[in-house]
């Protein structure tokens, strides 16, 4: 098997696993930079740690290296548009590319959190780990919280977005 072909393999064995969508964002010089992910998770409690990975040579992670801040936002199923714009490699380099979509600042960095989304995580780098083709990007959420949480989550599985019928309420996920 060839390395091109064991990539492939790889890809369509790790999309069998569902993953939430989130976007994240960073700015420096009042510039503001932001990509579609899928690899977000959390790490702590104690201290509130976040974890997302970025390719070494995508233009976020220049951005994060410099500026030491980045804000998370778990994005809702009616915004696979928004999801898709923001992965697409074409789209215009800073302010340009959200015109037209919600958001305000993260009230700790002055990240960009877009409104509409599920929930933020507003964070300052706390680490950085190349690996493999990826860097790991660690933050300590310095502020975060809930924005819609009755909307039903977007998520990515085989290659595609999807969702689910609607949010668990508070109670039932007790």
């Amino acid at each position: 098997m060839t390395n091109q072909d064991q990539a492939v393999e790889f890809r369509r064995t790790a999309g069998a696993f569902a993953t939430g969508v989130g976007i994240v964002s960073s700015v420096h010089d009042d510039i503001p930079l932001a990509m579609t992910v899928n690899s977000f998770t959390t790490v702590s409690l104690h201290p509130t740690l976040v974890l997302t990975c970025l390719k070494h040579r995508s233009r976020l992670l220049a951005q994060i290296r410099d500026s030491g801040i980045f804000a998370v936002t778990v994005l809702a199923a009616d915004q696979r548009d928004v999801a898709r714009w923001f992965a697409d490699a074409r789209r215009p380099s800073g302010a340009a590319a959200f015109a037209g979509v919600r958001v305000h600042r993260a009230p700790a960095t002055g990240c960009l959190v877009f409104s509409e989304g599920l929930a933020y995580f507003d964070c300052r780098v706390r680490d950085l780990s190349d690996q493999g083709d990826h860097s790991v990007v660690i933050g300590e959420a310095v502020s975060y919280g809930a924005l819609h949480p009755t909307k039903a989550p977007l998520l990515y599985l085989h290659g595609s977005y999807r969702s689910i019928a609607a949010a668990p309420s508070a109670a039932s996920a007790a």
